[in-house]
C-alpha cells in the first residue's frame, strides 16, 4: 500500500513538474521579460509616489492626502484598493475598519453608505474625512499621477473589474496594479499585457523566484521593503538589469538618503515635512 501511495506521488509531481515546464515554453521559456511597451517615466530619473498620499497632517488615503500630495508636487500615488460589501472599489488598507474607522468589522463587510458613517482616523483623532471610492479619486484626480494600486484583494475577478474601471477612464498606462499574489500577476500579465504590473513582497533572498517565472509572464515591477535590500539584492538587480524595474517601500526621511545611495531610484514615499525631495 505505502509503495503503490510513492509511486502515485511521484507520478504526481513528475506531471506537475512536466505541466510546469510546458508552461514556461508556451509562455516564452525563461529570462528577463521583453520590452513591449514604452516605460512610464524615464529609467533614468528619480520617480516618487506619496505612500497612501501625504498623510502628515490628514488621514492617510483621504481626499485631502492626495490633493496634498499633488500640491507638493508628486507625480506618483500609491494607494490601497479594497472593495465594499456592495461591490465598490474603495480606497482602504486595513482589512479590519477599527484602526481608522474606529469599528470591529471587516471593511468587506459594510456597505459604502455604512462606512460613510464614520469619519477617518489619524491615530485614534476624528477627523473630518471619510473614505474615498476609487471612482471619486479618478474622477477628480485622474490624470494628475501615475498611480500605484496596491491591491488588496486576491480575488482574480476583482482584478478584471479593475482593470475594467481602469479602461472606462483610460488610464490603461498610467496606473500599475501591485500585488503579493503571483496567480494575480500571472492572470493580468497573461490576459491584460498593457497593463503595468508589480510583484510585491520582492525582498532580499527571493531573487531565485523570479528566475523561475515564465518570461512572457513575469511582472513590470518587483516591489518590496527598502530595509530588506542590501548590497547583494542590488548587485543582482544590476546583473539582470532589473534596477529600473525595481520599486522600494518603507521610505522616509530615516533613510531616504541611504535608499538613494543604494542605487534605487522608484520610491513609495513615507512623507514628512523634514524630508527634502531632490
Amino acid at each position: 500500500m505505502i509503495k503503490a501511495l510513492a509511486k502515485i506521488f511521484i507520478l504526481l509531481f513528475v506531471l506537475i513538474i512536466l505541466a510546469y515546464f510546458v508552461l514556461v515554453f508556451l509562455q516564452g521559456g525563461f529570462g528577463n521579460k521583453p520590452a513591449t511597451q514604452k516605460p512610464m517615466w524615464s529609467a533614468n530619473d528619480m520617480f516618487l509616489f506619496a505612500h497612501r498620499g501625504v498623510a502628515s497632517d490628514f488621514p492617510e488615503n483621504s481626499r485631502e492626502a492626495i490633493a496634498l500630495a499633488k500640491k507638493k508636487g508628486f507625480k506618483g500615488l500609491e494607494v490601497d484598493i479594497r472593495k465594499s460589501a456592495d461591490g465598490e472599489f474603495i480606497v482602504f488598507h486595513d482589512e479590519n475598519s477599527s484602526r481608522l474607522l474606529g469599528l470591529n468589522a471587516l471593511v468587506s463587510d459594510l456597505t459604502v453608505a455604512q462606512i460613510r458613517k464614520f469619519n477617518l482616523l489619524v491615530n485614534g483623532d476624528t477627523s473630518t474625512s471619510r473614505v474615498l471610492t476609487v471612482k471619486e479619486m479618478l474622477d477628480e484626480f485622474g490624470n494628475d499621477f501615475i498611480y500605484y494600486f496596491d491591491l488588496k484583494l486576491k480575488n482574480i475577478n476583482d482584478a478584471d473589474e479593475l482593470v475594467y474601471l481602469i479602461e472606462t477612464y483610460d488610464l490603461s498606462r498610467s496606473v500599475i496594479i501591485a500585488s503579493t499574489s503571483a496567480p494575480v500577476i500571472f492572470h493580468l500579465e497573461y490576459h491584460y499585457p498593457v497593463i503595468t504590473t508589480a510583484l510585491e513582497g520582492f525582498d532580499a533572498g527571493k531573487e531565485w523566484m523570479y528566475f523561475l517565472i515564465p518570461k512572457n509572464l513575469k511582472p513590470d515591477y518587483l516591489s518590496g521593503f527598502a530595509s530588506k535590500v542590501n548590497e547583494k539584492h542590488v548587485s543582482w538587480l544590476k546583473e539582470k538589469e532589473l534596477l529600473d524595474s525595481r520599486i522600494v517601500y518603507g521610505v522616509d526621511s530615516a533613510n531616504y538618503q541611504q535608499v538613494l545611495d543604494e542605487g534605487l531610484k522608484n520610491l513609495i514615499i513615507d512623507y514628512y515635512n523634514s524630508l527634502a525631495l531632490k
